[in-house]
């Protein structure tokens, strides 16, 4: 009755507890099935799964804890970037193609600078020898031996489960069993010492933002000093060929960014909309300025050579003088109207312009007979017969 009691009681307890947050990485190398290993867990199908570029994140609920679990690629470039997220790893998941014994060898030298990296190095590990299922795969033995999984835990101080399994044959609650066993393996030995694990994880997250922000200040750092070595080569030549050196204001504060509030753009829009209708509107202006004076003009000159008396023109005395005039004012309506005046009757009888010759081939035919054609008869016959 008394443990009866006491098992309440702890379960009672385990049930009032808050969920704990745990984050997990899965690593191994390309085509191990990491990917369909993680969906498989989620519940959702795991074939026909396309390589992973990158990483992809994965959030589920696993009894009391709220798992993320980060699926990072496995091909050779990207594996580089694993180390950027075993500061918050609270356990890792090591996934071994077990069918590919080729590269058992590749797999062992992975896993080893997996162990060996600092901010892993004393966290629990999972190894999931996957593809079971596949004709030649490794026994679990074997793949203890090839992959030197003691020494490596040992030097490593590396709590360790393997187990065997087929990631394709089963997902959410019909997922193979021992995928199943093994992540609440992983779960339990990190909820028994989570509280020095997530202290560790979050110290080691804070050295690796510290580092990052020292590595982008020395980034900035190294372009400002290209920066300057740069403009200081460039000012030297210009000085050398004696052109004139443009000084450039440094500082953040020079250099405006090229994110702008969108409100901003469209007032700025439309104040250089106004601004261009202005623009057109006052050349408009200026244009038809311009011609209503060269109208006027012409209206006055218009009058003036309709008001001037006839004699002034038809006296012999005033001859050059009047066709001085005439000449000067046929060019001024030449040119400010752009029209011909027709021809006045008082200056003499207008000539007829001669025709231009028409071109060739466009000339009238003369009509030419044709010599009436006589059928033949008898007589062309009796004179062909004399």
């Amino acid at each position: 009755m008394f443990s009866l009691m006491a098992n309440c009681c702890s379960w009672l307890k385990r049930w009032r507890e808050p969920a704990r947050k745990v984050t997990l990485v899965m690593v191994g190398l390309d085509n191990a099935g990491k990917t369909a290993a993680v969906r498989g867990i989620q519940g959702e199908n795991p074939q026909d799964v396309a390589p992973t570029v990158g990483f992809s994140k994965v959030d589920l609920k696993q009894g009391r804890f709220e798992v993320t679990i980060f699926d990072l690629g496995g091909g050779k470039r990207i594996r580089d970037i694993w180390k950027n997220y075993y500061s918050e790893s609270h356990g890792v998941v090591f996934v071994v193609d077990s069918s590919d014994v080729q590269r058992i060898q590749e797999t062992r030298e992975t896993m080893a600078q997996v162990l060996q990296h600092p901010r892993i190095a004393g966290k629990p590990v999972l190894v999931l020898a996957n593809k079971q299922d596949m004709e030649g795969a490794l026994a679990e033995a074997d793949i203890i031996e090839n992959l030197s999984l003691e020494k490596l835990v040992n030097e490593n101080k590396c709590l360790c489960q393997i187990e065997p399994c087929s990631a394709i044959l089963g997902c959410g609650r019909k997922v193979d069993k021992s995928i199943k066993k093994g992540l609440n393996w992983l779960l339990s030995n990190i909820g028994n010492d989570y509280e020095a694990i997530a202290e560790r994880v979050q110290k080691d997250t804070a050295e690796q933002r510290a580092l990052e922000e020292q590595d982008k200040k020395e980034r900035a750092e190294r372009v400002r000093r290209i920066r300057e070595e740069r403009d200081r080569q460039e000012r030297e030549e210009a000085e050398r060929e004696g052109r004139p050196v443009h000084e450039q204001e440094a500082g953040d504060e020079a250099v405006q960014s090229p994110f702008q509030p969108i409100g901003n753009l469209i007032s700025k829009d439309t104040e250089q909309g106004t601004q261009r209708k202005e623009q057109i509107e006052l050349q408009q202006d200026r244009s038809n300025g311009p011609r209503e004076d060269l109208e006027h003009e012409e209206e006055q000159e218009d009058e003036d050579a309709a008001g001037e008396p006839n004699d002034t023109r038809q006296t012999p005395d005033n001859t050059t003088s009047g066709e001085q005039s005439r000449k000067r004012t046929s060019k001024l309506h030449l040119k400010r109207k752009h029209r011909v005046d027709p021809l006045r009757t008082e200056d003499g009888p207008a000539q007829s312009p001669t025709p231009p010759p028409a071109p060739v081939g466009w000339a009238t035919p003369k009509a030419s007979r044709l010599p009436k054609l006589e059928p033949l008869g008898d007589s062309g016959h009796s004179a062909n017969g004399v």
